[in-house]
């Protein structure tokens, strides 16, 4: 247990890297191209369609920096049949745009960070969820110190405001939708040849000795073979308390979540919030993380599935669901969780 401890935490020790890099290096590229409004904004057309509002900008600005002429006819009423379901859906693409979602860190500092790189990657800006209130914006940049982004609600003013004068705040801000992939573009934002993870299904809520099945695969690059695969089970207390470690024959280019299936046994944790955590490295030396904390409960189980996204640089979505519902109780910060593993 403590030499798969000591594993786990070294793989968290280049999360932690790959996050630093990530922050410094991430481009800015045609940013500038936005500054005018071209008519990229709208407002809602009722009451709890922010977030899909906020897509169609969003998705218009994309498509105005890949030179789509059509770009003008992405609206909120044109992207409802593709990503709204009730709310909008957490995966969608539209145009050869597709579209992914992910939560942010509870902590402002690191939340913060997050979002500037996020905005340097994305200059045709993120949708930003705030829950509380509830109510969606398109975050569109961060300049001299200021995030501005432009709300879809109708008593902010039209066009491009400090978030500051919008309906929602970084402090409060739980998630987001941003453009995964853009075959619009030549410079797509991930690449399929890389290593993955397809069709995980990984832990949000378990039902108390009911457990849940582990699926899916790791596919290394392209061309490349896994290395190493990992999982791992942490408690409250940010201990390990299950853990696994695939047998690997130096040949294999794919491998099944479902053989060490029988070793993460869900179905044994006590009632509590906990940590499920992946990790995988490749001989082209890729490396690809998964972190998802998730309770066990008297309450009725969930799963989500996990489609694939590369290394720490790429946001992990969560399963698709109405976004407009009541956030649910989180294990402890996985940022806090970092700093008194390594700093504290």
């Amino acid at each position: 247990m403590v030499q798969a401890e000591g594993c786990i935490r070294r793989r968290l020790a280049a999360l932690v890297l790959a996050l630093v890099l990530l922050l410094s290096c991430a481009p800015a590229a045609l940013a500038s191209d936005l500054s005018v409004d071209a008519g990229f904004y709208l407002k809602q057309s009722r009451g709890g369609t922010c977030t899909l509002t906020s897509a169609a900008m969003m998705l218009r600005r994309r498509a105005y920096l890949d030179g789509l002429d059509d770009w003008v006819d992405v609206t909120e009423n044109n992207l409802r049949s593709t990503a709204w379901s009730g709310g909008l859906v957490h995966s969608f693409t539209y145009n050869s745009m597709r579209v992914g979602y992910a939560t942010l860190p509870s902590g402002l500092e690191a939340k913060t960070q997050q979002l500037i790189s996020l905005l340097e990657a994305h200059p045709e800006g993120i949708v930003l969820y705030d829950r509380t209130q509830p109510h969606a914006v398109l975050l569109t940049d961060y300049t001299d110190g200021v995030f501005y982004c432009a709300d879809p609600a109708g008593n902010i003013g039209v066009g491009r405001v400090p978030i500051t004068s919008s309906l929602v705040s970084i402090a409060r801000a739980s998630c987001y939708w941003y453009i995964v992939e853009d075959t619009n573009s030549l410079s797509a934002a991930v690449q399929t040849n890389q290593l993955q993870i397809e069709g995980m299904v990984y832990p949000l809520n378990i039902h108390l000795g009911s457990g849940m099945s582990l699926k899916g695969l790791a596919r290394s690059t392209e061309g490349a073979v896994l290395t190493d695969v990992e999982v791992a089970i942490l408690d409250v207390m940010d201990q390990v308390v299950q853990s696994a470690q695939a047998q690997l024959d130096g040949t294999q280019s794919s491998w099944s979540f479902c053989e060490v299936d029988n070793q993460i046994l869900f179905g044994q944790l006590p009632e509590g919030s906990y940590t499920f955590m992946v990790a995988a490295e490749d001989s082209a030396g890729q490396t690809l993380y998964f972190v998802n904390d998730f309770t066990v409960s008297s309450a009725s189980a969930s799963s989500g599935v996990y489609w694939s996204a590369q290394d720490g640089s790429q946001p992990i979505p969560e399963p698709e669901q109405p976004a407009e519902s009541v956030e649910t109780e989180q294990a402890p910060d996985f940022w806090d969780m970092l700093e008194e593993w390594f700093f504290g």
